[in-house]
């Protein structure tokens, strides 16, 4: 096919008087800025034709037949014939949308989506082994669900499901999905939740930790709703009993996004949660803004120059370890270095590192992983998780022959980490010898910097805050406390971002003896600790007197913490 293709269908589509030129402009602007969306596909997602239209323009463009709805009944039982034969699994045919239907005299019928997909056409030639691609036949979405449906032997539930399948296509339904995924990253939201009620069905988007922004919809639209989703991220229509799980990549407000979908059924209907992971992340990569006061920092940056050993970043799920794993990995010298990650699942994409995903199903565990990576000749490992003595054993020896490793463990503070290896079966000497340090992390919401305002606290200062406070040698007149208001420009939070406290614990000299004692406890490692060390709460004290964040944020964040030590 001509390279012009796209542009051949966008004037034939005018022809027709499908769309018009403004359409189409914006049609190929937004293509422009894609990453291998067809012209079709983007059409539909902006509501401009149906695929019904894309189907007949496209056969008329490519010469191919339409797959027709009325023969599928007799097309599944020889299809799922064929692809016994063949060993294609429901998975792969829905990966690239395709079936093969057999003829008596010739090579099958192709019938797939996307006649000009590279990867179907690479399968087909090299691992089903045709010498050309077969005739095709083009078949429409819905039309495509029902024959796999059939094929792979499940139920349709009669008419209801082709009916959501149908609603589910229409422009008002993917205009309403393509606008709530345009208005979470315009919000900045990290997570979306559907949810039903008995009377209709709410939005909601996380952002900066907390759910705000709750919009009410109808109960009709739901079904179609939850159905458009799960059809985008290859989930089972008809299946409304179990959990499921997928993904899709969506471009909305200019942002090209990587969701992750996550749906539960629930007592009025299924729930829905779109994790957002904006796939651009290059600012928010660096050591630099998140949150690392100097000293920090540069006791972070003394790990990183070491060629070898353990660095762990801890904290309960959400508190950021994963982004400042990726800042180190980006701060690291890329070109001259070997990086490899193993992740479940691989959040993003960094230039100049090799990144595996864990894929249990087939054994690809993170000791499996890890054992091959090892073979890679890598300067710098990172590893998603710590979960098992296995994974903590194969970090430590990776440690010991001279490589860096990078990694996250759920503890509460960073002295706990030390103990929470001992607990999972390394020997203490080794932890000890290997682990360069502990950096223990929360997230904290800033304050808007267009409607905070000045707080007096001289007064209202809790006694351990004043003890930090002066432990750390900040006097009164370096106070410059601020407090949440609300406006506009943060939805009247108050808030508007998140930074990060910290606390880093280095494995010196009074630490490791500490661990060498029989049964060393969290007390001993917190009376071996340097004087200038600071906990969690006293990080975010500082960004407090700053009037960054507010005390507020900073006594619900590190409260268990302080509690914990006493202060």
């Amino acid at each position: 096919m001509p390279d012009d293709t796209p542009l051949r269908l966008g004037e034939l589509l005018i022809a027709r008087g499908a769309i018009d030129d403004d359409g189409l402009t914006r049609a190929l602007e937004l293509q422009r800025s894609s990453q291998g969306d067809r012209l079709g596909a983007i059409l539909i997602r902006l509501g401009l034709i149906s695929e019904f239209t894309l189907l007949e323009c496209l056969s008329a463009q490519l010469g191919f037949a339409v797959f027709a709805g009325d023969d599928l009944a007799d097309a599944a039982p020889l299809i799922k014939q064929e692809h016994l034969q063949r060993q294609i699994s429901r998975a792969l045919a829905q990966r690239f949308s395709f079936a093969l239907l057999p003829r008596k005299d010739s090579r099958p019928l192709l019938i797939c989506r996307d006649p000009l997909d590279s990867g179907l056409r690479e399968y087909l030639t090299t691992r089903q082994q045709f010498e050309s691609v077969p005739e095709c036949c083009l078949i429409a979405q819905r039309d495509f669900e029902r024959l796999l449906a059939e094929v792979y032997r499940e139920s349709t539930q009669g008419s209801g499901n082709q009916d959501l399948r149908r609603m589910a296509e229409d422009a008002p339904v993917v205009e309403l999905v393509n606008g709530v995924l345009a208005r979470a990253n315009d919000k900045g939201a990290s997570d979306v939740h559907i949810e039903p009620l008995e009377f209709g069905f709410t939005v909601r988007y996380r952002v900066d930790g907390q759910l705000q922004a709750t919009e009410h919809y109808p109960r009709e639209r739901f079904d179609a709703v939850v159905s458009r989703i799960k059809l985008i991220s290859g989930l089972d229509i008809s299946e409304r009993r179990m959990t499921q799980d997928g993904r899709f990549s969506s471009r909305a407000a200019g942002i090209e996004t990587d969701v992750r979908v996550s749906v539960i059924p629930a007592i009025f209907g299924e729930s829905i949660v779109m994790r957002l992971l904006p796939m651009s992340q290059n600012k928010r990569f660096s050591l630099d803004g998140l949150g690392f006061e100097p000293d920090h920092l540069a006791l972070f940056q003394s790990w990183m120059d070491l060629p070898d050993g353990i660095i762990l970043v801890t904290g309960p799920t959400g508190s950021g370890k994963s982004t400042t794993l990726y800042a180190a990995l980006s701060a690291c010298d890329r070109e001259r270095e070997r990086i490899l990650t193993v992740e479940d699942p691989v959040e993003y994409k960094i230039d100049g590192v090799t990144q595996f995903q864990v894929n249990s199903d087939i054994g690809f565990t993170f000791t499996a992983a890890l054992r091959s990576i090892l073979r890679h000749d890598p300067d710098t490992i990172m590893i998603g998780e710590i979960r098992d003595v296995d994974t903590a054993r194969i970090a430590v020896q990776a440690s010991l022959t001279g490589h860096r490793v990078l990694s996250t463990l759920h503890t509460n503070d960073s002295a706990t980490a030390f103990l929470r290896l001992v607990d999972l079966g390394v020997e203490q000497f080794l932890v000890g010898a290997t682990l360069r340090g502990v950096i223990a992390q929360r997230l904290v919401r800033k304050l808007c910097t267009h409607c905070s305002t000045p707080l007096d606290v001289r007064m209202l200062l809790p006694a351990h805050a004043r003890a930090s406070l002066q432990r750390l040698g900040i006097p009164e007149e370096q106070w410059h406390f601020r407090q949440a208001v609300g406006c506009s420009h943060c939805s009247d939070t108050g808030y508007r971002g998140r930074m990060a406290i910290y606390e880093m614990l280095s494995a010196t000299e009074r630490v490791r003896a500490a661990l060498s004692k029989p049964s060393p406890s969290h007390m001993d490692l917190l009376a071996a600790i340097d004087a200038d060390f600071r906990y969690l709460h006293e990080d975010g004290l500082l960004k407090a007197v700053r009037g960054q964040t507010s005390l507020e944020e900073v006594f619900a964040v590190g409260g268990s913490a302080i509690s914990a030590q006493g202060h």
